[in-house]
């Protein structure tokens, strides 16, 4: 009997931590900013730590070495990781993700913007209109936790 209830506990225990994947630090105990006021943040603050919980629109195809993530009214974050610490998976497009980091608003050279129209796969016509920098949301994430 004792058996058969550790092993339900453990299988209880795996099936609750499938749910959730996390990369970089645990970040698990951050405060959560609404989007909204994280678009606010963007626009009147130089650079500030925040934790935030978004959809993944778009994902390195590498390595999984940045991403990016909607937080509403048209509005995307860029997102890198602390160091080149760790990789998000490639195949997380449309999922949700809690990230914690520092934020700031840069701007992309044309040469970088190219590499990741490479990243993502995107044909040489499309990285050829690519002729312009381009000002971003952008935050080096020191974790992320994956819903799954």
């Amino acid at each position: 009997m004792m058996k058969k209830i550790h092993l339900l506990s453990l299988i209880f225990s795996v099936s609750l931590n499938s749910q959730t994947l996390t990369f970089g630090d645990n970040i698990e105990n951050e405060k959560i900013t609404k989007n909204s006021e994280v678009a606010i943040l963007y626009n009147s603050t130089q650079k500030f730590n925040t934790s935030f919980k978004a959809k993944v629109t778009d994902v390195c195809q590498m390595k999984g070495c940045w991403m990016k993530l909607d937080i509403g009214k048209n509005k995307e974050v860029m997102v890198s990781f602390k160091d080149y610490g760790f990789f998000v998976p490639k195949d997380i497009k449309g999922k949700y993700v809690i990230v914690s980091g520092k934020a700031f608003i840069r701007k992309i050279p044309v040469e970088e913007l190219k590499h990741y129209a490479r990243d993502r796969g995107d044909s040489k016509i499309i990285i050829e209109k690519i002729n312009k920098p381009k000002e971003i949301y952008s935050l080096i994430a020191n974790g992320v936790i994956l819903y799954d």
